[in-house]
């Protein structure tokens, strides 16, 4: 399979978007440690959820532009997400095609964000995931 275009630049994007999704609670040292490990989980499945948006989006926009059939596209999006241990599964997630579709309304003629700076992306992903 040949690579996708423009996929080290999606690449970046993704762990610039898994970055600044990062944890939202205090520094301190939670009261409840079951507390802490509820709220971690939840982090992890946003960021998790985050990522599979970025790849969806990318992988539905290559497919759109023409660049890869539809089953091409489907296996990449799968090893994706499978190479860091996430079921493909989660790209199903209604939050996650909702997110894709508005991050995929963003995306250039080379899949890439011109129009949308990380801030917003970061923004955008929050509000949807």
């Amino acid at each position: 399979m040949q690579p996708m275009p423009g996929s080290w630049r999606t690449r970046l994007l993704m762990v610039a978007l898994l970055v600044t999704i990062g944890p939202t609670w205090s520094q301190e040292q939670a009261p409840d440690p079951a507390t802490s490990r509820r709220v971690a989980r939840l982090e992890l499945a946003r960021s998790i959820r985050a990522f599979a948006t970025a790849t969806l989006a990318h992988g539905e926009c290559q497919v759109a532009r023409g660049r890869l059939k539809r089953r091409q596209a489907d296996q990449a999006m799968a090893i994706a997400l499978q190479e860091l241990g996430i079921s493909p599964a989660v790209l199903a997630n209604p939050q996650v095609r909702k997110a894709a579709a508005m991050l995929e309304n963003q995306l250039d003629e080379a899949c890439q964000l011109t129009g949308l700076d990380a801030a917003a992306a970061d923004k955008l992903v929050r509000e949807e995931l």
